[in-house]
């Protein structure tokens, strides 16, 4: 990616749908995520999972934090 525009076009495009999201922290420590992106904001997306919903950043799908996968 290499805007902030093609990271929000990326998630709208996946709006309603199931998608996994693996978030990539600090020494290479990663969490899985699997649940539907149920609203999107000016700067941050909720995903809604089983256990409750989560917030997470453009920005962070735009450096790599983030890794979207469509089910």
């Amino acid at each position: 990616m290499k805007t902030i525009y093609q990271a929000k076009e990326l998630i709208r495009e996946n709006y309603g749908k199931r998608v996994l999201i693996k978030v990539i922290g600090i020494r290479n420590k990663s969490e899985l995520f699997e649940g539907i992106v149920s609203e999107c904001y000016d700067n941050v997306f909720i995903l809604n999972t089983k256990v409750g919903k989560k917030s997470f950043s453009y920005s962070d799908v735009l450096v790599g934090n983030i890794v979207l996968k469509v089910k």
